[in-house]
C-alpha cells in the first residue's frame, strides 16, 4: 500500500524560469513567455493545496496549447531543465510500488493530475511518482467523481495517524484461507474514507489476492521446514514480519505477515496443526 515519499527538492519556480528561457524558437517562445507568471502561480497553488484536484483548477485558457506542454515531458531534450529533473525523479532505490505497495521496479512515473487534464503540471516534479505499470493503467486520467472528488492518496502530500493504513485479515480455514484487505480500523474516519477509495479505484484488493495465495503455500513450506528442523515457528514468523516494516508497513509482504502474527488461530495452527504437502 501507499508509502509517504520525500518531496522533490527541485525549485519548482526555477523550473519553470529555466523551461521559459530555454525555449528559443517560436511559437513556443512567445507562449511560454506569455504564461510564465500564471504558470508559476498555479504550480504555487498545487504545492498549497497538495495536488488535491478538489482545490486545485483546470486552466481552460491553455488547453489549445496543451501538446506544448506534454511535449516538455515525452520529448525534452537532452540537458534540458526538465530533462534533468525527470531524470532525477527516476533516480531512486525503490523495488515496491509506493501507491500500492507491490513488490515491483518503477521505472514510470504517474502524474497525480494527469497530464490530459492539467498539462501545466506535465513537469512538475511534485505532480510526479513513481507508480507500477497496473496501478497507472487503473488510473488512468481519473481524480474524483460528484460523489468522491479525490480518489487517491498523494504519496508526496497525505500524511496519516498511523503509519500501517491498510489491514489484512485471514480467515479459516487456514488450509484455504479467505483474505480481506481493508482501511486499517485504527484511521479517522476521513483517513478511511480517502484509502478506500484509493484500494477500490485502484484494484488493489483484487490485485492483492493472488500474491496472497502464493504467500500462503510459501509459508506453509517455510513453516514445514522450521518444524523439521525443530525451530520456533511463531518467534520465525515475527522475524519475517518484521523485516518486512521497511520501507513502509504497508508492503504486501509486511501486510501478510501483520495478519499472520495477529491471528492466534492461524498460528497456533502454524505451530501444530496439520500442514498441507506442497511441491
Amino acid at each position: 500500500m501507499v508509502m509517504l515519499l520525500p518531496r522533490p527538492t527541485v525549485d519548482h519556480l526555477k523550473l519553470i524560469d529555466d523551461i521559459v528561457a530555454e525555449r528559443t524558437r517560436e511559437p513556443n517562445k512567445t507562449f511560454f513567455s506569455t504564461v510564465a507568471l500564471e504558470w508559476k502561480q498555479r504550480v504555487r497553488d498545487y504545492l498549497s493545496h497538495g495536488g488535491s484536484p478538489t482545490l486545485v483548477p483546470t486552466w481552460p485558457a491553455i488547453m489549445g496549447k496543451a501538446t506544448a506542454f506534454k511535449t516538455l515531458y515525452s520529448h525534452p531534450a537532452e540537458g534540458s531543465a526538465q530533462g534533468l529533473a525527470l531524470q532525477d525523479l527516476r533516480d531512486h532505490d525503490l523495488d515496491i510500488c509506493p501507491s500500492c505497495g507491490s513488490p515491483a521496479v518503477t521505472e514510470t512515473l504517474d502524474h497525480y493530475l494527469p497530464k490530459g487534464k492539467y498539462p501545466q503540471f506535465a513537469v512538475t516534479p511534485a505532480n510526479l511518482t513513481p507508480m507500477c505499470d497496473p496501478c497507472q493503467r487503473r488510473k488512468g486520467e481519473n481524480t474524483g467523481d460528484a460523489v468522491t472528488p479525490r480518489f487517491f492518496i498523494h504519496p508526496y502530500f497525505d500524511t496519516f495517524s498511523l503509519d500501517q493504513i491498510v489491514q489484512l485479515t485471514i480467515d479459516g480455514p487456514f488450509t484455504t484461507p479467505t483474505f480481506v484487505l481493508a482501511p486499517h480500523p485504527d484511521l479517522t474516519a476521513v483517513e478511511a474514507g480517502l484509502v478506500a477509495t484509493h484500494l477500490r479505484e485502484l484494484q488493489i484488493a483484487r490485485r492483492y489476492i493472488r500474491f496472497f495465495r502464493n504467500e500462503h503455500r510459501r509459508l506453509l513450506r517455510g513453516v514445514t521446514k522450521l518444524r523439521a528442523s525443530g525451530l520456533d515457528v511463531a518467534a520465525n514468523v515475527a522475524a519475517w514480519r518484521d523485516k518486512e516494516t521497511l520501507p513502509t508497513p504497508n508492503s504486501w509482504q509486511h501486510l501478510f505477515y501483520d495478519a499472520v502474527t495477529r491471528n492466534g488461530a492461524y498460528l497456533a495452527h502454524l505451530v501444530s496443526g496439520p500442514l498441507p504437502a506442497f511441491p
